[in-house]
């Protein structure tokens, strides 16, 4: 279970939660982030029009798939439950399944599970990625 504690209500049923957990168990504490900014998301999609545009190997939408699957999920799998869901449903799955599966919209949320550093890491990783044969460039800059 993962909770989002923001009240003395939410960190009760928390605590009540814990306390009558099956042993042995793990359990993650860390200080609450703030969720991905909608100037981080709309980038993104910027930056997989502008790879399809630029390469004209696949869609934006395919281009997506590939980031979420090689920059997104490596990202995410640190987290012990996002990778023992991953490993149980799709890990076993071909390549081709898994790019499909990250093309298709709202099929397996990668990106909007992120919190803001995870998100910038993502970012920083396409960027890298087609460094030598895409520049891309932020919104409303000049090419």
């Amino acid at each position: 279970m993962q909770y989002q504690i923001k009240t003395e209500s939410q960190r009760n049923t928390a605590v009540l939660d814990l306390s009558n957990a099956e042993l042995p168990a793990v359990m993650t504490l860390g200080k609450w982030k703030k969720n991905r900014s909608a100037e981080q998301n709309a980038l993104s999609h910027v930056w997989y029009a502008q790879v399809a545009a630029k390469l004209r190997e696949d869609t934006a939408a395919g281009v997506k798939g590939f980031c979420k699957l090689h920059f997104g999920i490596p990202i995410l799998r640190t987290d012990i439950d996002f990778s023992q869901m991953y490993d149980s449903t799709i890990k076993t799955l071909s390549y081709e399944q898994k790019i499909k599966i990250m093309t298709f919209p709202d099929l397996f949320p990668v990106t909007s599970l992120m919190k803001t550093d995870q998100l910038s890491m993502y970012l920083e990783q396409i960027q890298h990625h087609y460094a030598d044969r895409v520049q891309l460039c932020f919104p409303n800059e000049p090419i």
